[in-house]
């Protein structure tokens, strides 16, 4: 073993020149950063989001495409024929701002019935914040409010908004809510805080996004705490790395493409992930992500369909009294949206089928409950099924699940459709 000591002893020296050698070009590289003035000031962007204290957040009003309050309009108005309330699905998310003012669904509404249309969406909202907007909504004296249900989203968003869980939530206390949502069950609050404990904020979303190896776990309160994965681990000292250490930035953009860089989640995760194509479309399927939304034997996602339908009761009741015809249009995910179309050629449709059969659990429960409280829907699976069925692509062909062009079209035929034949078009 003596021949191997000098050997190991020069691969030390080597190794310790490599390390003083690294730090001592970080180090240069740092002062160089902060000592050599940029040729070019770096650009400098409004947040698309900003503080809200009963919201929690709201559009930002100073970005393009924006009318003074931060809608997606372009004006304030002051009075609509219609008004609508809605999430990411309903703004315009695959849109430049210049054209969602005219092509988001609400927008196309207008333009098929000739009225007046106000949007008042934004992504990560929910019932529970449709509630708080309803009197600056009906302060524009609609004859027709729209208020949207995302069905793969919004039972986890109510539960959200009104627990403070996300990252968004309301700061300051608010008696319409506090008041109309307080859960006075004990046992079902216990559920719930045994639910955080074990899947704080659904951490395992971050995982099931098509980004990682977490199998979904159907009864989240027989799983343990969940504690954050290698990857995670690894993903948070390379983010670290990225934004500390300019040699190692240096190094990533001579070296590597971000082709390189990026791993497809796809082909990481092929049951997660799993890509569809055919002759006419391709679209990539996230289920695993939206079916821990839609998982009933979570506590909170019971108390968010509570808090769903609590919140459109309240919505229906406030609009009677303000003589407002209210209309609840029900948005599905894209995931159900091609299931007649990729039912019986997806390989291995587990986790499809899981998140089929648990949103369409959640949709009977919403019709059941609309009928029984007289409020009127608009289903819009039909109408993008149809489009489907035709060889038009309603999404993205990737992960995405917000509607592109196409699909906010066929949403706003529909809603037209339906509001034509109740006697609002001209």
């Amino acid at each position: 073993m003596s021949y191997l000591r000098p050997i190991l002893g020069t691969l030390g020296l080597v190794c310790l020149g490599a390390l003083v050698g690294s730090l001592l070009l970080e180090g240069a590289l740092q002062l160089r950063a902060r000592f050599v003035t940029p040729s070019t000031a770096p650009e400098v962007t409004a947040p698309e989001v900003i503080p809200d204290e009963r919201l929690g957040h709201r559009l930002n009003p100073d970005l393009p495409g924006h009318d003074s309050r931060g809608w997606r309009n372009s004006s304030a108005l002051t009075s609509a024929d219609i008004v609508v309330l809605g999430d990411s699905q309903t703004s315009g998310v695959n849109l430049s701002a210049k054209i969602a003012l005219e092509a988001a669904w609400p927008q196309r509404v207008g333009a098929l019935l000739h009225r007046t249309v106000y949007q008042m969406a934004a992504g990560g909202y929910g019932p529970g914040h449709y509630v708080l907007l309803l009197e600056e909504a009906l302060a524009l004296k609609p004859k027709v409010i729209i208020s949207t249900y995302s069905v793969g989203n919004d039972i986890y968003d109510s539960y959200e908004f009104v627990y403070r869980v996300g990252d968004l939530r309301r700061s300051t206390l608010d008696p319409v809510l506090d008041s109309l949502f307080a859960l006075t069950d004990l046992k079902s609050r216990q559920g719930i805080t045994r639910a955080e404990t074990a899947d704080p904020k659904l951490l395992r979303g971050k995982h099931l996004d098509c980004g990682g190896p977490f199998e979904v776990l159907h009864d989240v309160l027989a799983s343990p705490p969940l504690a954050p994965s290698w990857s995670e681990q690894l993903q948070s000292a390379k983010a670290y790395l990225l934004r500390n250490s300019a040699l190692i930035r240096v190094l990533r953009a001579r070296l590597f493409t971000a082709t390189q860089v990026e791993t497809k989640a796809e082909d990481y995760w092929p049951k997660l992930c799993p890509r569809y194509r055919d002759r006419e479309l391709t679209t990539l399927f996230s289920p695993g992500y939206r079916i821990i939304r839609l998982d009933d034997t979570d506590p909170r996602i019971v108390e968010g369909r509570r808090i769903t339908f609590l919140a459109f009761q309240y919505i229906a009741e406030r609009c009677r009294r303000a003589q407002c015809s209210l209309y609840v249009a029900m948005i599905p995910t894209k995931e159900t949206a091609f299931r007649a179309r990729t039912f019986a050629s997806l390989r291995d449709p587990t986790y499809m089928v899981d998140l089929w059969n648990a949103e369409g659990r959640a949709r009977s429960d919403a019709l059941v409950f609309f009928a029984r409280e007289h409020i009127a829907t608009i289903d819009t699976l039909p109408a993008l099924e149809t489009l489907i069925a035709s060889g038009v692509n309603p999404y993205r062909e990737d992960a995405d699940g917000h509607p592109v062009q196409a699909g906010y079209d066929a949403i706003a035929r529909a809603v037209a459709e339906r509001l034509r034949r109740d006697g609002m078009g001209r």
